[in-house]
């Protein structure tokens, strides 16, 4: 099973066209608010978490594989 920071840099590489590092942020490989509201939909499905508001306080690729795990956690107990 792939992990959350390889699975993300997958789907961002296939959506913004170059692979990302983890310390890259948001804004910088591309995603902007139409792509973020995208990226939220597939996020939900492909990871099973519901995306709230505060997702708009992430900034790099490694706070959004951050902010994924940290909601698989809280959503599973």
């Amino acid at each position: 099973m792939k992990s959350i920071e390889e699975k993300l840099l997958t789907q961002l590489e296939e959506k913004f066209g170059n692979r990302p590092e983890l310390s890259d942020g948001l804004a910088y490989i591309g995603v902007d608010s139409v792509g973020m509201a995208e990226l939220t939909v597939e996020i939900e499905k492909d990871f099973g978490i519901a995306v709230q508001d505060d997702i708009v306080s992430v900034d790099t690729v490694q706070e959004l594989a951050d902010y994924i795990r940290e909601r698989q956690t809280t959503e599973s107990r």
